[in-house]
């Protein structure tokens, strides 16, 4: 694995772009075939359309199957608790909300927890440009909006345990929350609906600070300006009209 790795940094030093060399790096250091080929053995057609990527850190390898589904293998460990976890809130939160959230199944293969999604058709929002994005960015504003609020005010039982105290309540700015909202939603390229909100891994109870903050962070780096005023200014709407 140590020479993997050498091998892969050396290499790695001579592609462009963070997201392919992650690619190229993961592919060397694993046996990634392997994990195309099962993909295809599950789902029993060795012709559907395979597509991969890398998810944050290097942490999981990801095969889209056909437009149908997505599957994620873990990298660093077995998976299991982070997968388990993410299917107690995923089906614990998707009752509150009105945008969709993918059905999940966790398949144990190898020794490690595999997790499987449904697949939603459409781009993510680093796939439109940022001036047609931003002459949208009220209607999609408003929608993220819709559903922070309708996230973070949600408080299942089936879930207490993995708040920070199980007699926290949702507030303003406070609550269940994504945590990763930048671009981690598909968009109907053609009327610049919310499809759903994906790959939530990493959704805590906790203050919305800090996951705000990344996520203007990153509009502003990739020029989508201003996105974040008309979030907060749609959610204070909601939150105070409803209180």
């Amino acid at each position: 694995m140590k020479i993997r790795n050498l091998i892969s940094n050396i290499v790695c030093g001579f592609v462009p772009g963070k997201s392919r060399r992650d690619l190229v790096r993961v592919k060397i250091r694993y046996n990634t075939r392997a994990y195309v080929k099962f993909v295809r053995d599950y789902l029993g057609d060795g012709s559907l359309p395979i597509k991969t990527c890398v998810g944050y850190g290097c942490s999981n390898f990801i095969v889209l199957a056909g437009g149908r589904y997505a599957f994620k293998f873990p990298l660093n460990d077995d998976g299991a608790a982070r997968a388990l976890r993410e299917l107690r809130i995923t089906t614990a939160l998707r009752k509150y909300t009105t945008f969709k959230i993918p059905q999940m199944e966790i398949i144990k293969w190898n020794n490690i927890a595999v997790r499987k999604y449904e697949f939603f058709p459409g781009v993510t929002l680093s796939e439109i440009p940022p001036h047609i994005a931003l002459a949208n960015r009220h209607h999609i504003a408003r929608q993220i909006a819709l559903f922070i609020y309708q996230i973070g005010m949600a408080d299942p039982a089936s879930i207490r345990d993995l708040k920070p105290k199980k007699t926290a309540r949702p507030g303003f700015l406070y609550g269940w929350f994504h945590n990763d909202i930048w671009q981690n939603f598909i968009l109907n390229p053609k009327t610049f609906d919310i499809v759903g909100f994906i790959d939530w891994e990493v959704a805590e109870f906790v203050p919305f600070a800090y996951g705000l903050y990344m996520a203007d962070h990153h509009w502003d780096k990739f020029g989508y300006r201003g996105m974040i005023v008309d979030v907060m200014a749609e959610y204070a709407k909601l939150y105070y009209d409803n209180k």
